[in-house]
């Protein structure tokens, strides 16, 4: 019983440590470059459109996909998922997205003939530590309930791999934000340069991520659904 408790006991300060990698990865990395993925991307864009914090934005969508994908399926360690899972949530919009807010404004101090370079080399970081905090949570038994669950509900359905399902997926978030923060100028020549580094920068992100979940074999937990 001490050792079940200790075990649960780390893997909700896994899932804490995942969470925290997962918001200085968004504030800091990508949402300053308003790049974006996932459900912390479709959760930027609404606080653009509708000007909702995205945090609550990114509460309500996770609660929702948690919520239906857990009655896809009935099975006994559903409860210790959804229980894992609803943690990284709440610790995600109400902890670590609120308090790591304002790195949204860091910069890397790169020299200035390299500093075009910016938005790739911050998305790649970005990817890199968002994808070490999704597989964190993954290998704790939970889950962002973001794209990684609707790509094993895919998976499970359809039987297409997880990681081509979250680039897919990421690849029409891409498309979004590039119309959101971009828009009308995107036709525009002067911004042929500044539209390319987003778009190549953006495709980055959607390689690297799922590769970073791969490396630390998260996508090898498998989901009670």
């Amino acid at each position: 019983m001490k050792i079940q408790r200790r075990d649960e006991l780390n893997s909700f300060i896994l899932i804490a440590v995942g969470s925290f990698i997962m918001s200085i990865a968004l504030n800091a990395f990508l949402f300053n470059n308003d790049l974006v993925i996932g459900i912390g991307g479709i959760s930027r864009m609404i606080e653009k459109w509708l000007d909702i914090p995205r945090n609550y934005v990114y509460w309500f969508i996770s609660t929702f996909i948690l919520l239906m994908g857990s009655l896809l399926q009935q099975d006994r360690h559903k409860g210790d998922f959804i229980f894992r899972s609803f943690a990284g949530i709440i610790w995600v919009s109400f902890v670590f997205l609120p308090l790591t807010k304002s790195l949204t404004a860091f910069r890397l101090p790169l020299p200035e003939p390299a500093d075009f370079l910016f938005m790739p080399v911050t998305s790649s970081l970005g990817a890199v530590l968002l994808g070490l905090g999704i597989g964190i949570i993954i290998k704790s038994g939970g889950s962002t309930c973001g794209l990684d669950l609707i790509a094993h509900v895919i998976e499970d359905k359809k039987n297409i791999g997880k990681p081509n399902t979250m680039r897919v997926l990421d690849s029409l978030i891409l498309l979004m934000g590039t119309i959101t923060f971009i828009g009308k100028d995107v036709f525009n020549v002067s911004m042929i340069k500044p539209t390319l580094l987003y778009i190549s920068s953006g495709l980055i992100l959607i390689y690297l991520l799922p590769k970073t979940v791969e490396l630390i074999d998260g996508f090898d937990k498998t989901f009670p659904f």
